[in-house]
């Protein structure tokens, strides 16, 4: 009976359902920007991006000393740990809640297995911690919750700026917490000690914060010198608080909610989040007598108004490719709040069904049930989530890397080259004495003092576009210098040519090689690229880019070609070119 009590009742069977499938197809790679961020700060320490997520990388050092096949493997089964707990904790959620022990396995089965979860909670990424945050709030919060008092009143404050400190997200189910912290207050036989131990825990949560003070400016994003500094980078400011980019873009509201719908309808397989939003409004407008009371309903009704389409509206990424994956992942958190109203409903709609059949069943066949759709809708993901988990984009640096010669600096504006480079420089020592700067950081002054500490002078500009003094002052140090596209000052004021997937910028009066040259050192270049995994396609994010760049290379090569009058080598280059596209 314990057992059962355990693995049924309490949701175990499907936590150890996920914790198995979830380590089956962890990323053994970085596959995109920030998930190669908080692989090297896990393995090496320092800030990530604002706000810091200073509690997950803080996890993430604790356990660094974990065996697996790489860094960014580590994080990722740390990670797997933590949405393992989430999940746990959001099955005892939508029970205190009121959803029967069938329909909690059911619902948390299906939110473990939707896509977007299963992609996100398998690599390095914050939003699996900000799950398990989110989950401790609506379990505790709960009036048939574990806690009463002030013991209720101080876990919620202690959650909440833990919750900060991993994630500003987590302040968007605000509602629920302090709904749970005024029934502590009540609860208590002391009102005001409950509510000061609220408060006092709470500020004992954000105490990771105190590590990005201290943490090592040299493996660091940004430098904080004050009290103000840290409170700039926690709220994120140059980001601009609740937006995703500094960048400012304009996103269609439709567009933006439309992704919304799509992320919440794939999640929960299309029909369910129309009965769980239904249910939720019914419940927050018409008092029931059953599980929670109408002030907990409203609470997460509004929250998942805030965690959904208030802040869809704040998306300034454009809604296509990379831009469409990274606003995902800012998805999970409406998907995570339908798990208990979901739930719910899915007792209704039993209830319904068994008035007609009469049937019964046992606990323990729910819970295989739930066992056999989570194992069915996990592996429907395999085949989308084995392109996103590709190593094409980890290749792709790591190509880059090994095809410059020594000493030399590479400007580049995408993030993946960025920090994709940095991970492989910081924790398998791939190219140390490469310099990879990142255009989009050279607007910070603390980035350009980090550039001169390793003796590349890079003055501080307006914006990511570098100018061609500095492209010569950079050629007199004798060190071969090399950029993207996207440096089109330079490329315009001095000679280049490609070479790998980047341009080799010569000094002034220099002859460029003839194309049937270029072309001769790109073939013994990606003679020794690895390319040695299926080809990803167009839609496949970061990996996709990797495979867009060396068809852009050769397409270059194939126009010089043609312009030299080299017809046959033209159409050789062009086919290359076609090999190694994304299909």
């Amino acid at each position: 009976m314990r057992i059962r009590a355990l693995l049924v009742e309490r949701g175990w069977l499907v936590v150890l359902a996920v914790v198995v499938g979830y380590a089956l197809v962890a990323s053994t790679h970085v596959v995109e920007a920030d998930n190669a961020e908080f692989a090297t700060r896990g393995a090496v320490g320092g800030r990530a991006h604002p706000s810091g997520y200073p509690l997950y990388v803080l996890l993430l050092r604790a356990f660094a000393w974990i065996p697996a096949a790489s860094a960014a493997h580590r994080a990722a089964l740390i990670t797997i740990a933590i949405a393992a707990c989430a999940v746990a904790v959001l099955h005892a959620a939508c029970r205190a809640w009121g959803a029967s022990a069938g329909a909690a396995n059911l619902a948390c089965a299906i939110y473990a297995a939707s896509p977007i979860v299963v992609r996100v909670h398998t690599e390095a990424e914050v939003f699996a911690l900000n799950a398990l945050v989110v989950a401790s709030v609506l379990y505790v919060a709960a009036a048939r919750g574990p806690l009463r008092g002030i013991a209720r009143a101080a876990m919620l404050g202690a959650i909440g700026g833990l919750g900060l400190a991993d994630h500003l997200t987590c302040a968007l189910v605000a509602a629920v917490g302090l709904v749970g912290v005024a029934r502590g207050i009540r609860e208590a036989s002391r009102p005001a000690a409950a509510a000061g131990a609220a408060v006092a825990a709470f500020v004992l949560g954000l105490m990771p914060y105190a590590y990005l003070a201290i943490a090592r400016d040299d493996v660091s994003f940004g430098a904080i010198d004050s009290f103000g500094d840290l409170v700039a980078f926690a709220t994120r400011r140059d980001y601009g608080g609740t937006a995703l980019s500094a960048n400012a873009t304009d996103v269609s509201a439709g567009a933006s909610l439309f992704a919304l719908v799509h992320s919440l309808a794939r999640a929960w397989l299309f029909a369910l989040p129309i009965a769980g939003v239904a249910l939720l409004v019914a419940r927050a407008l018409r008092p029931t007598t059953e599980g929670e009371p109408r002030a907990g309903w409203i609470a997460l009704a509004a929250s998942f108004a805030l965690a959904g389409p208030v802040l869809a509206l704040r998306f300034n990424i454009p809604l296509t490719a990379i831009g469409l994956t990274l606003t995902e992942r800012f998805h999970l958190l409406p998907i995570e709040l339908l798990a208990i109203p979901c739930a719910i409903g899915l007792d209704s709609c039993w209830r319904w069904a068994r008035s007609r059949v009469r049937i019964a069943p046992r606990p323990a066949h729910v819970g295989i049930v739930a066992i056999a759709m989570y194992a069915t809708l996990l592996v429907a993901t395999l085949p989308a989530l084995q392109s996103v988990h590709s190593p094409a984009m980890e290749l792709g640096v790591r190509n880059v890397l090994r095809s410059l010669p020594p000493r030399a600096i590479a400007i580049v504006v995408s993030e993946d080259q960025c920090f994709g480079a940095e991970y492989l420089q910081r924790t398998e020592l791939v190219r140390g004495d490469v310099t990879m700067v990142c255009a989009t950081l050279t607007t910070r002054t603390w980035y350009a003092a980090k550039l001169a500490r390793s003796g590349v002078v890079i003055p501080v500009g307006a914006n990511e576009v570098i100018a061609p003094a500095t492209a010569r002052a950079l050629l007199a140090t004798d060190r071969p210098l090399f950029v993207d596209d996207a440096q089109t000052a330079i490329l315009g004021a001095l000679p280049s040519y490609p070479l790998g997937v980047l341009q080799r910028v010569l000094p002034a009066d220099t002859p460029r090689p003839s194309p049937v040259d270029i072309a001769a050192e790109n073939r013994a270049l990606y003679a020794a690229f690895d390319l040695h995994y299926d080809r990803p396609s167009r839609g496949d994010g970061f990996a996709a880019i990797a495979h867009l760049r060396y068809a852009h290379t050769w397409r270059q090569i194939a126009a010089a070609l043609a312009a030299a009058g080299r017809d046959s080598d033209a159409r050789d280059a062009l086919a290359i070119a076609t090999q190694v596209a994304p299909d």
